[in-house]
């Protein structure tokens, strides 16, 4: 068999699977990202049409069409043989006709640099499910964990073992799962989790699967990035066991991967752009985890639908009533109109407010630390302003400067990620003293805290 980090190209036939009868000789890459090259057109493309005479003379048409364009680049799942007759499945191939390095195309290739995944030995397609996966998480340091064993609350089992300095863990699900299942639902919960406990980045590589339990693992071969271990952990990874990242494999199906996105690193983005995406993952995240709480929990539905239409049907009556004669009159457009405002209007009656679900998350965070936003003279007056100035300009009256206004939005930049990491590693079941201790020795969050100070001194939302 092809050993293919041994021999960089792996030579042999492909075709794509809607067109099996169309065989093209090429090249595959596997090690680093994976890319095809291929002699030949494995398949027609709408943006490239070649048109061959009788007497052999080629001619390439060329479109910028869009629609040509996005047609040609859609995923597309290859099957292959090498030379040794290894089969081979690429899937997700995304690409077209290969940019010619001369002042003329001399052979008509194809390439394709986006490539979900490789698969050497199996001819398979992105619907194909497998009993189990094994993979490895890069960036912390796994001296202190621990071999474990723990089940997901749908059945699923989760064994991690160590092999030197690789620590390794097999999934078996309860029913079989595709690669990309695999990836979204297993690999990225726990090394979002590993990002969260440590505070440095994470990545699940050397993914492995197998059709069945009896069957042999085979390596997907995708682009990876490997996360470089660094010595300054805010929590080590002896809180990484088997049970936590079971735990988290459920919580990502309530999470809807906000919590990747809670400890996002907005790098080189405008303070404005990280300051709201970062107040619209927290009140996401609030919606996730306390899904019922209601303003009024003792309103029903019902009660509310009789609520709506009465006031609809008065303030309907109560503009009607009033003295038009300086004004022009309302029209039925207008008064339909007026109805599905105040439809609107009640649709969040009893929802929690935005910075109500602020407030809910500053309690929490300062109960396990409490001088996490003690730089605020109103942390969660502060998130809604923040975010009605930049979103809705013109709704709070303000009496800050322009210069303390992007001071705030500096500071919540923050001051927000640390709630939410806060939040979340409560929700991971860390404990409030283990959690005080570790943030009192940690450089970046006594930066954060140092900074923040700094930043609101002297400015309306700075604490008295």
């Amino acid at each position: 068999m092809t050993t293919p980090e041994e021999n960089g190209l792996l030579a042999g036939t492909f075709w794509q699977v809607d067109t099996p009868d169309r065989r093209v000789p090429g090249h595959l890459k596997v090690t680093g990202q994976p890319v095809l090259d291929v002699l030949g057109r494995l398949f027609d493309e709408r943006a490239n049409r070649v048109q061959v005479s009788p007497t052999g003379g080629v001619t390439i048409t060329y479109s910028g069409d869009p629609d040509d364009l996005v047609a040609d680049f859609e995923p597309r799942t290859i099957h292959g043989e090498l030379e040794d007759g290894t089969r081979v499945s690429i899937v997700g191939a995304q690409g077209g006709k290969k940019r010619s390095t001369g002042l003329f195309d001399m052979e008509y290739r194809q390439e394709f640099r986006t490539i979900r995944h490789v698969i050497l030995d199996e001819h398979v397609d992105d619907r194909q499910v497998y009993a189990s996966c094994c993979f490895s998480v890069v960036g912390p340091h796994w001296w202190r964990s621990e071999d474990g064993e723990a089940s997901t609350s749908d059945g699923g089992r989760l064994v991690v073992t160590r092999e030197g300095d690789t620590r390794w863990s097999e999934f078996i699900p309860l029913h079989p799962l595709t690669v990309r299942d695999f990836d979204r639902w297993v690999l990225s919960p726990i090394a979002t989790l590993a990002s969260l406990l440590t505070a440095n980045r994470a990545e699940a590589v050397h993914l492995h699967v197998r059709l069945t339990d009896a069957s042999p693992w085979r390596k997907v071969y995708r682009e990876e990035e490997s996360a470089p271990s660094t010595s300054h952990e805010l929590l080590d990874a002896s809180h990484l066991g088997a049970d936590r990242c079971t735990r988290w494999i459920d919580f990502r199906k309530r999470s809807d991967a906000l919590d990747a996105a809670a400890i996002d690193k907005l790098d080189g983005v405008a303070i404005q752009a990280a300051v709201l995406t970062f107040a619209a993952v927290a009140e996401g995240l609030h919606r996730r985890l306390f899904e019922d709480t209601k303003r009024v929990p003792a309103l029903s539905p019902a009660d509310l639908k009789h609520a709506r239409r009465a006031a609809r049907t008065a303030a309907r009556e109560r503009v009607c009533e009033l003295d038009r004669s300086s004004r022009p009159d309302l029209t039925d457009d207008d008064l339909t109109e007026f109805e599905n405002a105040m439809n609107d209007s009640f649709s969040f009656i009893n929802e929690q407010t935005f910075r109500s679900r602020m407030a809910l998350f500053a309690v929490d965070a300062q109960a396990a630390i409490p001088n996490i936003v003690a730089s605020f003279r109103d942390w969660p007056a502060a998130v809604k302003d923040a975010l009605n100035t930049l979103a809705h300009k013109g709704t709070e009256p303000h009496s800050e400067t322009i210069d303390q206004f992007y001071d705030l939005l500096i500071a919540l930049s923050y001051s927000i990620p640390w709630v939410l990491r806060t939040i979340l590693l409560l929700q991971a079941e860390i404990d409030a003293s283990t959690l005080r201790e570790a943030y009192e020795l940690s450089s970046a969050y006594n930066h954060h805290i140092t900074n923040t100070r700094n930043l609101l001194a002297g400015g309306p939302y700075a604490a008295r």
